[in-house]
Parts: structure tokens; C-alpha cells; sequence
């Protein structure tokens, strides 16, 4: 149970900055499709600049500022241009699967062999029989607990949570009280792009110790499944994230034990879970009012 619980935190805190990300920019207005393609850059960029110079920290803040950067294109095109925000997501993910995977045949894997910081305990919290494994991790992960509590305390707590909701709410209504729709839609795309790419740092840095061609799998797919889960709650999709990393982490325990399901059914569970998640809870969930749909305000 042990060995479940370790690889429920490695592999959940990927989907966790990926689907708080999301939420950002979804109770914002703007449905951010581009997940997949943030965790990838921040995966690529986090390897390559902490393999070149040999810091965890300095690899975490080249993700940060490429994930910003990614983030800030999807707002320009969604929230400025008014593109459509479902084909611009698609197309942003598979234009960054396709640079990713050029840049890193050109470079070699040899140019993304990061440095390994040994995992953060927290006393008497990581010697808990199997709940240790969250507090017994990498640093960056600590920083996807961190978050859950600060998006909940912004979103629901704050005057800057009431506008991001509002503009996902009722632009017309929110422009109306004073607030810059335009403006608090393109910032909470730029950070969420930042958020979800801190996601595919943890991928290089903390866990694989690398980059790899399309590492990240699916997994900013799943991430929306996460936040329709967690019903656009920080910390229903800290909940969500964690079942569906102790769903993949199944499929290492099978690997390691004589498990009676063939290796390929294990494998595919997470994917039915979010397709059961998105069928069952889809109907009930209630999105913002004005997610996905394109401004038409002037600010």
C-alpha cells in the first residue's frame, strides 16, 4: 500500500498543476485546451535549462516563464483574437508536441540529464504508514499543495477572486460593476499557462530526471476529467488528482506483481476512469456560465 500511495503523489501532482491551471482560467471565462501542450514546455524547457546548469530551482523557473510565455500566446489568440478556443487548444498541443519532439531529436537526450535533489520530510508527518509518502517528496510537490490553498483562498476569499469568477459568470454584468474583463481573462490564461507548466517540471526534474518525446502522455486530457471531478474546486481536484495518480500507479504495481488482468487493461484504467468521470458527473457538473465562449466586450 506503501509503494501505491509514493506513486499515487508522483504521478497525481502532475495532473493536480495541470487542472488547477485549468481552473484559473476556466472560472475566468476561457477554457484553456492548450494543458497538454503547457506540460510538455515546461517538461522540455524545466530538462534542458536544468541539465545546463545543473539546478533544480533555476530549471523550475525556466518552466515557469515558458509555461507564462505558452499561457500568454493561448490568451492572445482566445482572448484577444477571439479565436475558437477548442481548435486553438488542439492546435497549440500538437504544435508543441512537434517542437518538443524536433528540438529534443536535434539536441540529443544526452542535453537533458537533470540534477536530483533528495526529497523534503516533514517530520513526524512522514512516518505515517502509507499517508507519509505525501509528506515524504520532492520540494516542487509541496508547491502544488501550497497552490491548492492559495487558488482557494483567492477564487473564494478575495476581491480578485470575485472578478475572475464574474467574468466567468457574466462578463456583460461584471464590465458593468467597473471590472476589465479583457484584462482578468488574458491574466488568468498568462498564469494558468505558468501553473500547468510547473506540472511538466516536476515530470524532468523531480521524477524522470529527463525529457522525453510526448512524456507527458495524455495527461493534460485527463486534467480536464480532474477539474469536472473536483467541480472546478481547488481542492475537489487535489481530491481528483489523487485518484487518478493511485489509478496509474496500478499500473507500476502491476508490473511488479503477478497481477491477474493483462498489463494493457491495467494500463487503461485511468483513461476509463476520466471517460466514466466525464460521461456520469458531465450531465450534473455545472461549468461557468461563460466558459469557452468568446468576449465580445470591448474591455
Amino acid at each position: 500500500m506503501e509503494f501505491l500511495f509514493g506513486a499515487m503523489v508522483v504521478l497525481g501532482v502532475p495532473l493536480l498543476f495541470a487542472a488547477l491551471g485549468g481552473i484559473l482560467a476556466e472560472r475566468s471565462g476561457v477554457l484553456n485546451l492548450g494543458l497538454e501542450g503547457l506540460l510538455l514546455i515546461g517538461a522540455f524547457c524545466g530538462a534542458l535549462v536544468g541539465s545546463s546548469t545543473g539546478s533544480v530551482l533555476t530549471g523550475v523557473a525556466a518552466a515557469l516563464a515558458a509555461g507564462l510565455l505558452g499561457g500568454a500566446v493561448l490568451a492572445l489568440l482566445t482572448v484577444v483574437l477571439r479565436a475558437d478556443q477548442i481548435v486553438t487548444g488542439i492546435a497549440f498541443n500538437i504544435a508543441m508536441l512537434g517542437l518538443t519532439g524536433l528540438l529534443f531529436g536535434v539536441l540529443g537526450a544526452g542535453a537533458f540529464a537533470t540534477p536530483s535533489d533528495a526529497d523534503t520530510r516533514i517530520p513526524f508527518l512522514a512516518d505515517i504508514p502509507a499517508l507519509g509518502a505525501l509528506f515524504s517528496t520532492h520540494w516542487i510537490a509541496y508547491v502544488g499543495y501550497a497552490l491548492v490553498v492559495a487558488l482557494t483562498v483567492v477564487l473564494f476569499r478575495t476581491g480578485l477572486g470575485v472578478r475572475i469568477r464574474a467574468s466567468g459568470e457574466n462578463a456583460e454584468a461584471a464590465r458593468a460593476s467597473g471590472v476589465n474583463v479583457l484584462r482578468t481573462r488574458f491574466a488568468a490564461v498568462v498564469l494558468s499557462g505558468g501553473i500547468a507548466a510547473l506540472g511538466g517540471a516536476f515530470m524532468s526534474l523531480a521524477d524522470v530526471h529527463g525529457f522525453g518525446e510526448n512524456m507527458v502522455d495524455g495527461r493534460g486530457y485527463i486534467a480536464f476529467a480532474i477539474i469536472i471531478l473536483g467541480r472546478w474546486r481547488p481542492l475537489g481536484v487535489a481530491a481528483g488528482a489523487a485518484l487518478f495518480g493511485f489509478a496509474q500507479g496500478l499500473d507500476l504495481f502491476a508490473q511488479t506483481r503477478s497481477f491477474p488482468l493483462p498489463l494493457e487493461a491495467v494500463q487503461a484504467v485511468p483513461y476509463v476512469i476520466a471517460l466514466a468521470t466525464a460521461a456520469i458527473l458531465g450531465k450534473k457538473a455545472r461549468p461557468p456560465a461563460e466558459e469557452g465562449r468568446p468576449l465580445m466586450l470591448a474591455g
